[in-house]
C-alpha cells in the first residue's frame, strides 16, 4: 500500500511555521493596507506606510534566514536581521564574540540567530539578549529583563519531552531550535544562572 504523507513525514513543524508566519506578517500587511488609502474613506499616510513596508522587509529577511537556507551569516548580519524580530523595539541585542573568534561557520550562524530570537521571546516586557563566547567554550545566550523566562515548553523539549506548549504557533521556536541543533549536530543545554535566568549554551560537537 502506498503510504500517505503523514505516515512518513512529521508535518507538525511546517504547519506551525505556516501559522506563525501568517500571524507575524499579518500585522505589517494590515498596516500597509490601512495606510495606503485604497479602502473607502481611509486616509493615506505615507509615513506610516513607509514604516510598515520597512517592517515587512526586515521581518521577511529575518524569517528567510531563520527558517530557510541562508547564506553564511556573520555577526553584523545577525544584528541587522534581528531588527525584524517581533517586539524588536523593546529588545537590545548584544553580540559579543571575543577577539580572535572567526565568524560562525556556515549553518551555525543560523542556529545562533534562532537562539537569539528565542532569547527575545523570553522577555515579555523587553530587555536585552546577549550572545557571548570564548575560545573553545560554548556560545552563551543570556536574556535579561523584567519577568525573563524561557518560553513555555522549551525546557521540557531540551529534556527530551514533547510538551503541548511547544507544539503551537507561539511555541514554534521552542521546537525549531532543538530540531535545528540536532540536524547540525550541536548540543543545547542550560547553564547556571547567577541569580537570574539560566543562560542557553550552544556547543558544536565533533562530527
Amino acid at each position: 500500500m502506498t503510504p500517505v504523507l503523514g505516515d512518513t513525514l512529521d508535518v507538525s513543524l511546517p504547519r506551525l511555521l505556516a501559522a506563525r508566519l501568517t500571524h507575524d506578517l499579518s500585522g505589517p500587511i494590515g498596516t500597509m493596507m490601512a495606510t495606503a488609502g485604497t479602502s473607502p474613506g481611509a486616509p493615506r499616510s505615507d509615513e506610516l506606510l513607509a514604516e510598515a513596508i520597512e517592517t515587512m522587509r526586515l521581518r521577511t529577511r529575518l524569517y528567510a534566514a531563520a527558517f530557510g537556507l541562508p547564506d553564511e551569516l556573520g555577526w553584523a548580519d545577525m544584528t541587522e536581521l534581528l531588527a525584524g524580530a517581533p517586539g524588536a523595539h523593546r529588545i537590545v541585542f548584544h553580540i559579543r564574540p571575543p577577539d580572535g573568534v572567526a565568524p560562525p561557520p556556515g549553518a551555525l550562524g543560523q542556529l545562533l540567530l534562532v537562539a537569539l530570537m528565542l532569547g527575545a521571546e523570553a522577555l515579555p516586557r523587553g530587555g536585552s539578549v546577549t550572545l557571548m563566547s570564548a575560545p573553545d567554550a560554548p556560545f552563551m545566550v543570556l536574556p535579561d529583563g523584567a519577568g525573563a523566562s524561557w518560553p513555555h515548553g522549551f525546557v521540557d523539549v531540551l529534556a527530551g519531552g514533547a510538551p503541548e506548549a511547544a507544539r503551537t504557533p507561539r511555541g514554534l521556536l521552542a521546537s525549531w531550535l532543538p530540531a535545528l541543533a540536532q540536524a547540525m549536530k550541536c548540543r543545547l543545554s542550560l547553564g547556571m544562572g547567577a541569580g537570574g535566568l539560566s543562560p542557553l549554551l550552544v556547543q558544536s560537537t565533533p562530527h
